[in-house]
């Protein structure tokens, strides 16, 4: 018998002790590895059937649900009702669908993310209670159908429902074989009305509306009246039909002066057609809802037939104070724009005299309203050196925001003195102003979704801090559709959840602690130049130069009314008695200032709208920029007929006409694209007020031919301006003339000089 290795007693070899200890560690790492896969499995296995379900539905979606209103808030007697836009988008006709629309009565949301979650689609929410379904025959390859589901007062997903504040909305649309062809998630919110738990104290919501516009335009008649008027026929106009703002006669001269200017710029300058049916629907709009807290543009203000009810000012046009902050103001100065022109002081005299009945509007009720840039440190102060003790954050701070509802208001310190800041709530004032959530909450591409989500995050915030006193600020865009503000408005005043508040108690509110330190984080978003303003800038400085060039070099002096001895032209009188206005001509005065102020303020004027706060209007530029050409182009040159000579010289007259009411002065330029057909260079003329002048150019001719010649206009300073003209010169020389009979002796006399010498050679002795 073979003894054992391993007897009692003995000590076991070191080698199989440590393969002893490797082969447990082996076996516990296979354990754990073995542990760690099954876990890995058991979760992908959970969670690969709903991704592929949820690709598998991406998939199979053949149709699109757009939400066109719903009931946001439900109240036990309101019932739910629901209208919705079936599109197929599919190549295929639509047949037997149907849209199905449930909720989950029981269920609240926990959080912003688990609302967000399931406006996405993201969050499997069970939506077992429903409202009601509709049934679709057929829908043809890219069209629509309008669908209506209803759910009465006492529908049982309603009657459910113990609790208040958001609930869950999903609309389905099935085909046969319930197979999803398209989902849509919103939300309706529940008040407490009507169920057994009482009502949390209301949260304060100060709801703003910015009235301003950037839909101006130029009058035509009035830009040519403008153009051509002296200051006496425009006087004469604003007194026979000025506009609502034209004072009494009463008034001194001198405010009937400012008056009549004021009223012409708001004749030359008027809102569009699309501006005009907006300025209706507000003005509507305003008159429905009066605790909507309405800030006015001053200059929009000017085109409205009847003062509107306004809680305060905004700067004039809405000016970029945000942006201006971040640039060179020399800049704005030489494109017409002066600080003192959208200060507090230029909005405030503005109302006063638009609506002299109402008063004069105190300082403290002028805000500075945002501009494309976030407000910082820098611009805040510009703010505060124009005037303006109140700044406003329509679209709220993104730098620091917080995860909870509060106050909108802080106040900082700045070199030019205190400011308050009033901002808004974020989330709430996007939706407001029409921008969803995210780009893939498929409820709230439509403004019937917006208000819908709008009303539950309003629910939502206060449930989150029921006890807290707060007092948020939504603001409307500056273009706001009249309709969503109107849809908000009329949730709102329904919501008992919520107490609509004013400026006023906003300003009276206590300060958000970590206000100045969120500004203090947006300090270089101002650094930023914006591209579009800087073509802008640019673009009203030349227009503004040229306006200037006119007054400088093209103007006339007064005592240089009559044309020069190069010009030949009509007496003034007389050609003023033809046009009829003979009185006008002997009354307007001698100095034109006042005509070139008047045009230089409808310039800068709409330079000002050019660049107005978020919605910049560069086409204004463009009609900024037509001003100073009109000014240019009122002196042309009149077109002239082809010029036949048929000798070795000529003439050539050129008119030039002026069409503004001072005489100007023009050096008449003609130039030739031939070197044997030339003109006089240059002549110099003045032509009278509305009238013309006839200059002379003589033409030498050398030869045989055709040329054309160039006719512009040059300045005082050697600059040329207007549009050039061109004409052809034809010359056909005879030999009658003078030349020709010089050059035919002398061919003569070479002729005999070579016979003579033909026999009279001699020749040479080899020829």
């Amino acid at each position: 018998m073979t003894e054992s290795p391993l007897r009692p007693g003995r000590r076991t070899p070191q080698s199989t002790r440590t393969r002893q200890r490797w082969t447990r560690r082996v076996g516990s790492w296979i354990t754990t590895l073995g542990t760690f896969l099954l876990a890995l499995a058991l979760t992908l296995g959970m969670a690969l059937p709903t991704a592929v379900a949820a690709q598998d539905d991406e998939h199979q979606h053949q149709a699109q649900i757009s939400l066109k209103s719903s009931t946001p808030v439900v109240t036990d007697r309101s019932g739910y009702t629901l209208r919705v836009t079936v599109t197929n988008t599919e190549s295929q006709e639509l047949r037997d669908s149907t849209l199905s629309v449930g909720t989950n009565a029981f269920y609240s949301f926990s959080s912003r993310t688990d609302m967000q979650s399931w406006s996405e689609g993201r969050t499997r929410i069970p939506t077992p209670d429903d409202l009601d379904s509709r049934h679709l025959d057929s829908i043809k390859p890219g069209q629509s159908a309008d669908v209506t589901v209803a759910a009465a007062a006492d529908n049982t997903a309603l009657k459910k429902m113990v609790t208040w504040g958001p609930k869950p909305v999903r609309l389905t649309l099935t085909g046969k074989d319930n197979q999803v062809l398209a989902e849509t998630w919103t939300f309706l919110t529940r008040t407490w009305d009507g169920l057994p738990n009482a009502g949390t104290p209301a949260m304060s919501m100060t709801m703003v509306l910015p009235l301003t516009t950037t839909g101006w335009t130029v009058e035509e008649k009035s830009m040519t009246a403008l153009m051509t008027q002296t200051d006496e026929a425009v006087a004469e106009s604003a007194k026979n039909g000025g506009n609502s703002a034209s004072p009494p006669a009463t008034k001194t001269p001198d405010e009937q002066d400012q008056t009549a200017t004021a009223a012409n710029e708001g004749k030359v300058i008027t809102l569009s057609r699309q501006a005009t049916k907006t300025q209706d629907a507000q003005r509507q709009l305003l008159t429905r809802h009066s605790a909507l807290q309405v800030l006015a543009d001053p200059t929009y203000l000017t085109a409205f037939n009847e003062h509107p009810r306004v809680n305060g000012l905004i700067q004039p046009a809405d000016f970029d104070i945000s942006t201006y902050a971040g640039q060179d103001p020399n800049r704005y100065i030489q494109a017409g724009i002066a600080p003192e022109s959208w200060s507090t002081k230029a909005g405030t005299d503005l109302y006063a005299r638009t609506f002299p009945d109402q008063g004069k509007v105190e300082t403290d009720r002028a805000y500075a309203w945002q501009g494309r840039q976030e407000w910082s440190m820098d611009s805040v102060t510009e703010a505060r050196k124009a005037g303006y003790t109140h700044v406003i954050a329509p679209r709220g701070f993104e730098a620091g925001a917080g995860a909870s509802a509060h106050t909108g208001k802080f106040t900082v310190n700045t070199q030019a003195g205190q400011v308050t800041i009033l901002s808004a709530q974020r989330e709430l004032s996007n939706l407001a102003q029409g921008n969803p959530t995210s780009t893939k909450a498929t409820g709230e591409q439509t403004q019937a979704g917006q208000v819908a989500r709008f009303m539950a995050q309003s629910a939502f915030y206060q449930m989150e801090q029921p006890y807290d006193q707060r007092d948020l600020m939504v603001c409307f865009d500056t273009d706001q559709d009249s309709q969503q503000v109107e849809q908000i408005m009329a949730g709102l005043e329904h919501a008992p959840w919520i107490s609509l508040g004013s400026l006023d108690s906003l300003d009276k509110a206590a300060d958000y602690s970590l206000g100045p330190s969120r500004l203090q984080e947006n300090r270089e978003s101002d650094s930023k130049q914006n591209s579009g303003t800087v073509g802008t800038l640019d673009s009203l400085t030349n227009s503004r130069q040229d306006i200037t060039r006119f007054s400088n070099a093209i103007l006339a002096a007064p005592s240089s009314s009559q044309p020069t001895a190069s010009a030949t032209t009509g007496k003034s009188d007389s050609q003023a008695l033809a046009r009829q206005d003979a009185d006008t001509t002997a009354r307007q005065s001698k100095d034109p200032t006042n005509w070139l102020q008047r045009i230089t303020k409808a310039h800068d004027c709409l330079a000002l709208h050019a660049l107005g706060g978020t919605k910049s209007a560069p086409a204004l530029a463009d009609q900024a920029r037509a001003v100073s050409d009109r000014l240019l182009d009122g002196i042309r040159i009149t077109p002239s007929e082809s010029l036949t000579v048929v000798s070795e010289t000529a003439s050539m007259p050129v008119t030039v006409s002026n069409n503004h009411p001072y005489p100007v002065y023009a050096r008449v330029s003609a130039k030739t694209d031939s070197m044997e057909i030339v003109t006089s260079r240059t002549a110099d003329t003045i032509i009278p007020a509305r009238s013309e002048a006839q200059v002379t150019f003589k033409v030498r001719v050398a030869t045989a031919g055709q040329a054309n010649v160039d006719i512009t206009l040059i300045d005082r300073n050697g600059k040329p301006f207007g549009q050039t003209r061109r004409a052809r010169i034809t010359s056909n020389l005879r030999l009658s003339d003078m030349s020709g009979l010089i050059i035919v002796v002398i061919a003569v006399l070479l002729g005999m000089v070579g016979l003579w010498r033909q026999f009279h050679r001699k020749k040479d002795p080899d020829e």
